[in-house]
């Protein structure tokens, strides 16, 4: 299976004809029973530009999926106007946002200090965007002995029991189905619930090699560093100029 925007439209249609796609809050909080359900989850790690066209497809579909965002990420500031401009398209579109929370950005911290700071870093996105979080999705998690011991109030995290237990696991980590073909699984075949996580990240007009695609976000990353270098610096280079000169 190659990992195409066209692929992907195909895999959310030939889902869409047996399965219901629901939010992790529903299936937390809803007293109902799920049967051949789906949660549909992006984790955004690098890039938001590529979560553009993966949004427009969903959304052109009917499909609602959920967003987990980094609020301290290295490549993407979620506050800044382009940035911001992406997250509110998102919402637009009808999708959610949830929280990408990345351990390594804190130091040895306990459950009760890790729940502390994954509020506040729900709080801002809340107050900015003026939202409420879906879930919480983890980067790079440690154990799930620890997660079965996290709680969060009202706002579910992807490693819960309800979530693990109930629901067969799939992601395209890395560029590949690292846990199977989804539509090769048993559980597909026997339309059983699915945890679909998709980063928009690996997903191109042609099909390419992951390599190829990192190669392409680093382009693009410079190109945009560069970008802002020559806008917010201007008056240094106008200076400059005039020096020379």
């Amino acid at each position: 299976m190659n990992f195409t925007y066209k692929t992907y439209k195909n895999i959310l249609i030939k889902l869409k004809k047996d399965y219901k796609f629901v939010s992790f809050s529903k299936i937390k909080f809803s007293n109902e029973t799920f049967k051949k359900s789906i949660l549909l989850r992006h984790d955004i790690d690098q890039s938001l530009e590529k979560t553009i066209p993966i949004s427009e497809i969903e959304s052109e579909l009917g499909i609602i999926a959920t967003y987990f965002l980094f609020l301290r990420s290295p490549f993407y500031n979620i506050f800044s106007p382009a940035s911001e401009s992406i997250v509110r398209k998102i919402l637009k579109s009808g999708h959610l946002i949830g929280l990408h929370f990345d351990f390594t950005k804190y130091s040895n911290i306990s459950v009760s200090e890790t729940s502390y700071q994954i509020m506040k870093e729900i709080d801002f996105i809340q107050t900015f965007f003026n939202i409420k979080i879906d879930a919480v999705s983890f980067h790079r998690p440690i154990s799930l002995k620890f997660f079965r011991n996290l709680e969060l109030s009202t706002y579910p995290h992807t490693y819960e029991p309800i979530f693990v237990d109930n629901f067969k696991y799939f992601s395209d980590s890395r560029g590949i189905w690292r846990f199977g073909n989804p539509f090769e699984s048993e559980e597909y075949r026997k339309k059983e619930n699915i945890h679909l996580l998709i980063h928009p990240i690996w997903w191109n007009e042609k099909s390419i090699k992951p390599i190829i695609s990192i190669k392409k976000f680093r382009e693009r990353y410079l190109k945009h560093f560069n970008e802002n270098i020559n806008s917010e610096l201007k008056s240094f280079w106008e200076n400059l100029k005039n020096e020379k000169e």
